[in-house]
């Protein structure tokens, strides 16, 4: 069990400095593209299309760190008011629930990469494929963070106290 919590950390800070590679990539290209384009009445071949594919890649692997970090969209109000067992039993129902829909995404992507994935993406060339399967990566990144996060809280190497972060 500690290798499984040993390893979801150092997955969860590779992947957080992945992003911040793609959002740092993506704030110069993006302010290089707005001087060039207004300053200097040119652009970077092909630097629209990197910004989308850094979007893409950011917004699905940023999905799959913010299941293992408790930092994904939640309304707590009412479980925060039960007792333990069914806090942890709503928990585990929303954990399974985040891990089918990814499931399920995963599912369909391989129907949309199929479909459109040998397509060159303009103007830089590249298969639309290689673009796309970020999407069957990151929900089954989610998915490991769903399953490990619900056989935390069965061992109770986890406490449901706190279920999801709270605002600040």
């Amino acid at each position: 069990m500690d290798r499984l919590i040993r390893l979801e950390k150092r997955l969860t800070q590779l992947l957080e400095w992945l992003l911040v590679l793609l959002f740092g990539f993506f704030l110069i290209m993006v302010c290089a593209l707005v001087l060039l384009r207004y300053g200097f009445s040119t652009s970077i071949f092909g630097g629209n299309e990197l910004v989308t594919i850094a979007f893409i890649i950011t917004s699905a692997i940023g999905g799959a760190v913010c299941v293992a970090k408790h930092e994904h969209i939640a309304i707590t109000f009412f479980i925060d008011q039960l007792p333990n067992y069914l806090k942890r039993v709503c928990y585990i129902l929303g954990m399974l629930l985040i891990a089918v829909i990814n499931g399920y995404m995963i599912y369909y992507s391989y129907d949309w990469i199929a479909m459109a994935g040998h397509y060159p993406w303009q103007p830089l060339g590249w298969p639309q494929g290689m673009v796309h399967a970020v999407i069957p990566v990151a929900g089954g990144l989610a998915i490991f963070y769903c399953l490990l996060k619900v056989l935390l809280v069965l061992t109770e190497r986890v406490s449901v106290d706190v279920v999801w972060m709270p605002e600040d």
